[in-house]
């Protein structure tokens, strides 16, 4: 076996039989320095992986909602299933999507929540 030096703490160490362009020792430290060293070049040279929406284009978007749209509509009994093995946090994302649906409604200009005047017998809708 050989004997090299590794390349973040510049200690000798012996390379593994098996990996023959080992260039970094075994201790965590220096596992986890090539893991994120290894992490930044690969994002670097893959700039538009994780920006799907940007990178790919407005068609692209419509067709993924249109496809989710189609699976929700085959598959309700799954969504059901779901939203009932997670109630407190559906209910809370419908409790926040509602808060800001309704204050968008009042800042909208011509709405009927944003003028009281416009409600047909002083009555506001809920």
């Amino acid at each position: 076996m050989t004997q090299l030096t590794c390349k973040y703490c510049q200690e000798p160490f012996e390379r593994n039989k098996y990996s023959p362009r080992q260039k970094v020792c075994s201790k965590p430290e220096c596992q986890r320095s090539r893991q994120l060293e290894s992490m930044k070049d690969w994002r670097a040279s893959h700039p538009n992986y994780f920006k799907y929406d940007e990178s790919k284009g407005a068609e692209w978007l419509k067709t993924q909602r249109e496809r989710s749209r189609v699976w929700r509509e085959r598959n309700p009994e799954k969504i059901r299933a779901y939203r009932q093995s997670h109630l407190e946090e559906y209910r809370n994302y419908m409790r926040e999507y509602m808060r800001k649906y309704r204050d968008r409604k009042k800042q909208s200009p011509g709405s009927p929540e944003a003028s009281p005047e416009s409600t047909e017998g002083g009555i506001r809708p809920l």
